[in-house]
């Protein structure tokens, strides 16, 4: 601030000492420019102490304008300045706009009750990216607590939802304004409210309000009506204001409750089912049975893990290691699924030696994950846990550590998957094709694409269920299909399989088969004893008769 003090002057000096409002409006709003290029705003200290110092400097040039009306656009600011002077104070309607906002008030408003100095002075200043600098402290709200929506449902969290503007006049009594005056805000993105998402018309609270320098409030600003495009506010006073995105978290309703409790039970016994028959069954004992014993391991251990902590956000370190598991255990499921679509490919595309060393296998489906974790951790270990779920924050793209890793597996297992269908197709035109192990390899490569289908598309609404502003339908879908998947791998790996299957029948007749025989011996045991019985009757009969 200094520098652009010293700045102004010496252009003052270079002029002679003598400047027109123009030039002197020009100076400053290139020096502003200058500020807000070096994003000096890292607190609400300094928004407050730019908000005010632009504006009175303003107020001060605002007179000194040759033209009735003055508009002037730089790359930080959109500025546009009326004037009108005369014996007598103007009366009518005002109106200041750009691309952002739009305030409309009179000119008896913007002139007072006070003594009238000859000249009345309107102006609008719009903000184009202080909104970017210093995000974290334009998502605090002073007054939450009076809200009537904030009573009635969980603490949302707030976004700015359009361009900081500051709005002021030569009266200068403004703090109650016997006619509100209107500001009509252009959104930063289109969204209309919902039940999750309100918009809410706030201006800028400086230090003597909040501790920390300033904050948003809504005192005397309400909301008149808002679209998905624009929000219009009629405020009572004149500062600097902004339009505030309320997310509201959508609410455990004892529907979901039931739905995730039911579905995540069900997909833990049919995970460890899975588990069982891999680990048991002796005769389907290969490179892809102990692929998919790891994946349902990491998916039990991770749904597990999901089911009994996702919620748990009191305590922040149990949060984060809940966080961490999922993140570990997740993306291990995924790698697993890698090395499905690796040795799928050497199945189709060699002949021999198409086993994959357990060294390998372990080192990519457990390492590869564990890897990732670590490296997320030390890089932003504030990161594991948000204030709504155990899970990965949103803050400097550190959910990309899970979805990046998670698409690139995607991609790459698409292209395994491409590949050894064309390779499929190639060897059933052949002369001679081993018809018998085309088929099992076709079979395998159906059931890993819908295995992938079913885990990715899973994903794809968790994108929407772990955002802000996450929706009640993508959480009851993300819900539904976290919870069937443990029922549908083992439909489509256990169920499906006919040697599987044989082996269900097996263990089946071996339960069974004592039942039998214990009701066999009862069965026989009982008519032998009721023919002696009528044996001995017909005897005692005949005695009797003789």
């Amino acid at each position: 601030m200094r520098k652009s003090c010293l700045a102004l002057s010496n252009s003052g000096e270079a002029a002679g000492g003598r400047l027109t409002g123009e030039v002197l409006l020009e100076n400053v709003l290139t020096e502003i420019d200058s500020l807000l290029s070096q994003g000096i705003l890292s607190n609400s200290r300094e928004v407050s102490g730019l908000l005010g110092v632009v504006e009175d400097t303003l107020m001060l040039i605002g007179p000194q304008l040759r033209d009735t009306h003055t508009t002037m656009e730089t790359d930080h600011t959109a500025t546009e300045l009326a004037v009108r002077r005369g014996q007598t104070p103007p009366i009518g309607p005002i109106s200041l706009a750009n691309d952002n906002v739009r305030l409309d008030t009179s000119w008896e408003t913007a002139t007072g009750n006070g003594t009238y100095p000859g000249f009345t002075l309107a102006g609008l200043v719009c903000y184009k990216t202080v909104e970017r600098s210093v995000n974290n402290s334009f998502q605090y709200l002073t007054d939450t607590d009076t809200d009537t929506a904030t009573a009635t449902a969980s603490k949302p969290n707030y976004q700015i939802s359009s361009k900081v503007v500051t709005a002021f006049v030569s009266n200068p009594a403004t703090e109650h304004l016997t006619q509100p005056v209107i500001l009509t805000f252009k959104h930063l993105q289109v969204r209309a409210e919902s039940a999750e998402m309100n918009y809410t018309c706030v201006f800028w609270s400086e230090g003597r309000v909040h501790e920390e320098g300033g904050a948003w409030s809504r005192s005397g600003c309400t909301k008149v009506t808002s679209n998905a495009t624009h929000t219009v506010c009629s405020c009572s006073h004149l500062s600097s204001f902004a339009v505030l995105m309320a997310l509201y978290p959508v609410q455990n309703t004892f529907e979901l409750r039931l739905l995730t409790w039911l579905g995540l039970s069900m997909s833990v016994v049919c995970l460890l089912l899975c588990i069982l028959t891999f680990w048991l069954c002796r005769s389907i004992q290969e490179t892809r049975t102990t692929i998919h014993l790891h994946l349902c391991v990491c998916l039990f251990i991770a749904d597990l893990v999901f089911l009994t902590g996702i919620s748990h956000t009191q305590s922040k370190v149990g949060c984060g290691f809940v966080a961490g598991l999922l993140h570990l255990f997740f993306l291990g499921s995924f790698s697993w699924m890698l090395l499905e679509g690796v040795q799928l490919y050497r199945m189709v595309v060699l002949v021999f030696n198409t086993t994959i060393r357990p060294l390998y296998l372990h080192a990519v489906g457990y390492g590869l994950p564990l890897t990732i974790v670590i490296i997320s951790a030390v890089t932003y270990p504030d990161g594991y846990g948000t204030t709504q779920h155990c899970w990965l924050s949103l803050e400097r793209g550190f959910i990309w550590s899970f979805f990046g890793p998670v698409c690139t597996i995607i991609i790459l297992n698409t292209f395994f998957f491409i590949i050894t269908v064309w390779r499929l197709a190639q060897k059933f035109s052949s002369l001679n094709p081993d018809l018998s192990n085309l088929h099992k390899i076709k079979v395998f490569t159906v059931t890993a694409v819908a295995q992938l289908c079913v885990l990715g598309t899973m994903w794809i609404f968790g994108v929407f269920q772990f955002q802000e502003e996450g929706t009640v339908v993508m959480t009851y879908l993300f819900t539904i299909l976290n919870s069937l998947q443990g029922a549908l791998l083992f439909i489509m790996h256990c169920l499906l399989n006919k040697t599987v299957r044989e082996e269900y029948g097996k263990l089946l007749s071996c339960i069974c088969t004592p039942l039998k025989n214990r009701y066999s011996e009862v069965s026989t045991t009982n008519p032998s004893s009721s023919h002696s019985q009528g044996s001995r009757s017909a005897e005692t009969t005949g005695e009797s008769q003789i």
